[in-house]
């Protein structure tokens, strides 16, 4: 349990979240478009599509994290599903990014649809799943797990810069299939780089594994964890407003600012605050705790919004605005997934049966309907406003609604943020939960 972890395998298991976000970046910040402004679907066909999409992936979670919970390879009980998946991550992004021009109205829809719930509902959950928990079984030290999960994140803000700068550009020389087949190929390396350069370490004495016990039992033990599902809303919270402003800012870019290439700036803003605070995180956290700093961050995203509201049309007070939601997004990204490891060991020590599959679905679960419902919202948003699609310019209702979708709407679910995580203080008793797991696993090996 107590195994450190090195920088090399730290960097390895970081680069799988490259790869997922290869993939997830891109189908978050650019899809929308892709069917409104390229294949021509409604928006708020679209907006249906997505919310669809994501109840869908909410069974195929848990499904997901039942599968994982009962895999027993050499190679662990996560790795594997991170090598099968990994180039069908690829293949996925491609078939999504290259609806045929010669189908009909329907035939497009139909195709979205399809090729959607296959990369969204079964390849991105079984890959993104089983790589989150990866930080559970990698190590039990909620150190690693900290500074794991911080470059990580370091990592993962890199390369999202990367892609907001290089999507457009690459859609113009190559087109949005030629796009797709670039950045599907890099995350199918990334993640394969993950399978290969980490280890499973942090698994229950397989005496005390019990395989046979219930399915139902399992959920409904995981629902009694508290802090399973103040960690779960969480989730929900930070990938909705990553739905509605990733969903929505090439629009707003384009709209408010007056340039869609500024969007990349606006990134590069939001993104740079959090990789520079991502190396201090884990000092932050080890003096003051992960729920201190997750408090304070999500206050601060909070203030982030109101100054966007304040000049919406200024770019240097939108570009202020990004920075202080970027600087209160450190401890909300790197936190978050370093405590849902810490919310497994609760789960074990409470309950003497531990489901790291089960418990991490919270992660993907959080991702895929959070962002399912900010896109969503999206989607409806744009079309509630009267957006039209490859159109000059909007109308005032159109730009209204892109305001609001950018703002408002994230604004108040920040505010959610902040009621949960003021009930989901685990920092206060963890301590006690891994010396009294230490101890357990002595005296049973």
């Amino acid at each position: 349990m107590n195994h450190k972890v090195s920088l090399k395998e730290k960097i390895a298991f970081a680069l799988g979240d490259v790869g997922c976000n290869f993939i997830w970046t891109v189908v978050g910040s650019f899809l929308t478009l892709y069917y409104t402004d390229s294949v021509g679907i409604s928006a708020a066909v679209v907006g249906t599509i997505m919310l669809i999409t994501r109840i869908l992936d909410g069974v195929s979670d848990l499904g997901m994290g039942v599968i994982i919970d009962h895999t027993h390879t050499r190679w662990g009980k996560a790795r594997p599903w991170v090598l099968i998946t990994a180039p069908l991550m690829g293949i996925g992004l491609i078939l999504t990014f290259s609806v045929p021009n010669w189908l009909s109205e329907n035939g497009k829809i139909a195709y979205a649809v399809v090729t959607y719930i296959l990369l969204a509902v079964i390849i991105f959950t079984a890959c993104n799943l089983a790589y989150s928990t990866l930080t559970a079984l990698i190590t039990g030290r909620q150190d690693d797990r900290t500074s794991m999960t911080s470059i990580r994140y370091i990592l993962v803000y890199a390369v999202m810069i990367l892609i907001s700068y290089t999507t457009m550009p690459l859609v113009e020389d190559f087109g949005w299939t030629g796009m797709s087949v670039i950045f599907g190929i890099a995350g199918m390396i990334c993640l394969l780089i993950t399978f290969f350069g980490t280890k499973e370490r942090n698994i229950e004495n397989k005496k005390n594994t019990d395989d046979n016990i219930s399915i139902a039992k399992s959920f409904i033990l995981l629902l009694k964890n508290k802090y399973f599902i103040v960690i779960t809303i969480l989730f929900v919270v930070n990938f909705i407003n990553m739905g509605l402003t990733g969903g929505v800012g090439i629009y707003f870019a384009r709209d408010f600012l007056g340039n869609s290439a500024l969007y990349g700036t606006m990134t590069f803003a939001n993104y740079i605050p959090i990789m520079i605070g991502l190396f201090a995180f884990p000092g932050l956290a080890g003096k003051f705790g992960k729920w201190k700093c997750m408090l304070v961050g999500y206050i601060l995203e909070a203030a982030g919004y109101l100054i966007i509201l304040l000049a919406p049309t200024s770019f240097p007070m939108v570009l202020l605005g990004l920075a202080v939601r970027g600087i209160g997004h450190v401890p909300n990204s790197a936190g978050i997934y370093a405590m849902v490891a810490d919310v497994a060991d609760y789960g074990e020590w409470k309950n003497g049966i531990r489901n790291e599959g089960l418990t991490f679905s919270a992660t993907s679960f959080g991702t895929k309907i959070g962002t399912g419902i900010g896109s969503a919202v999206v989607g409806w948003g744009l079309a509630l406003g009267n957006y039209v699609g490859g159109a000059t310019v909007q109308s005032a209702s159109a730009l209204e609604s892109i305001k609001a979708l950018y703002t408002y709407i994230p604004l108040a679910v920040t505010l959610v943020g902040i009621i949960a995580i003021l009930n989901g203080n685990i920092d206060k008793i963890y301590p006690t939960i891994e010396k009294d797991l230490l101890e357990r696993r002595k005296s049973k090996e």
